[in-house]
């Protein structure tokens, strides 16, 4: 055999050896200190204490203390939502006072009255007094209103006309007309004291509804009995006079409610052409 084997043999047998060796010195160290604690009570210095808690002492005391929170006066309900309103002011922009436009809008509130709301810029406003001076510091700002009823208004050929001083400052006014369906058409300028009128801006032409039923009728309308001859003698159906009259007062009957006018029968009475 060669020696270099024996040789790694040897060393390892000797490794072994001495593994075990370790093992069994640790294994009576061990016992010889447990041995030597139980009986003498002295325990190896060389290990570590353990301590043991007492069931129930947490210790408290000893504890650190927790760093103190300063105290937040809560608002109250009524300065919550005055800091809400101001958050939500803040955020939203607020509507501007004009649009820079030159206009005025009449619109329709009932048979008799009527509402307008204008926006008229200062170079139009300064323009037109500048052509009244001298008079300009007298003149009035007025709406005229204008009876343009079946016509196309021009400016002058209204079928009547009556002027509303307005006060300074003022956006918007409530007109009464007095009079249904008729058409309106509004001016916005200054009158001097001489009758001269300066237009700043005209509006739109509105037409007042009627205060009754309408007037539009149709001329005549066919009765049941011509409903019936239509639809049965075209198609070469016998129908007795009898069967005709109960016929005819069953129809009666069921449409006595529905064709009451018109617009409430619903497409069953028919025009005659």
């Amino acid at each position: 055999m060669d020696k270099d084997i024996v040789k790694e043999i040897f060393l390892l047998i000797i490794e072994i050896i001495k593994a075990l060796c370790e093992i069994v010195w640790k294994k009576i160290k061990d016992l010889f200190s447990l041995v030597w604690e139980r009986f003498f009570g002295l325990a190896d210095v060389s290990k570590e204490q353990v301590t043991y808690q007492e069931w129930g002492v947490t210790g408290e005391d000893e504890w650190p203390s927790a760093p103190e929170v300063p105290v937040v006066k809560q608002e109250e309900p009524q300065q919550r939502v005055e800091t809400k309103e101001i958050v939500y002011a803040q955020k939203t922009p607020e509507l501007p006072d004009s649009y820079g436009d030159n206009r005025i809008v009449l619109m329709v509130r009932d048979p008799e009255w009527l509402f307008t709301y204008w926006e008229l810029r200062k170079d139009v406003i300064d323009s037109a007094r500048n052509t009244l001076i001298p008079l300009a510091g007298d003149a009035k700002t007025i709406l005229r209103v204008y009876d343009v009823t079946d016509i196309i208004f021009n400016g002058y050929n209204a079928h009547k006309y009556f002027d509303i001083e307005v006060t300074d400052g003022a956006r918007s006014w409530y007109i009464h007309a007095g009079e249904p369906n008729r058409s309106f058409c509004v001016d916005i300028g200054f009158l001097a004291p001489d009758g001269t009128f300066r237009i700043l801006s005209r509006s739109n032409t509105v037409r007042t509804p009627r205060m009754s039923v309408s007037e539009v009728v149709d001329e005549e309308w066919m009765s049941i009995k011509e409903l019936y001859e239509k639809a049965y003698i075209p198609m070469g159906r016998g129908i007795s006079e009898s069967v005709f009259e109960r016929a005819h007062a069953n129809w009666q009957e069921v449409l006595k409610e529905g064709v009451s006018s018109p617009e409430s029968s619903g497409g069953l009475t028919v025009s005659e052409k």
